[in-house]
């Protein structure tokens, strides 16, 4: 495998996460706002709640639309409890 090869698959690997990460986040009913880069072992998809506009994170390697929409409804709680 060459060089060229190695970098083409992983451009490709990452198009791939950002997509299934963006297609979690909307389908659990969130707004896309990107990934953020933390450490090799850890991104976190940014999201944000239609409700509030807060801004939630998930790690890349666990994210769900299930999870999305359970972060989506606790902040959403949390926020109208502290309101």
């Amino acid at each position: 495998m060459t060089l060229k090869n190695i970098i083409s698959a992983y451009a490709q690997y990452e198009q791939d996460v950002v997509a299934s990460a963006k297609a979690c986040v909307e389908e659990g009913g969130g707004i896309w706002v990107g990934i953020q880069e933390c450490s090799p072992y850890t991104d976190l998809v940014l999201f944000n709640s239609p409700e509030t506009g807060s801004t939630l994170a998930l790690k890349t390697t666990a994210i769900t639309p299930e999870l999305v929409a359970s972060k989506i409804k606790n902040s959403n709680a949390q926020f109208r409890r502290t309101k």
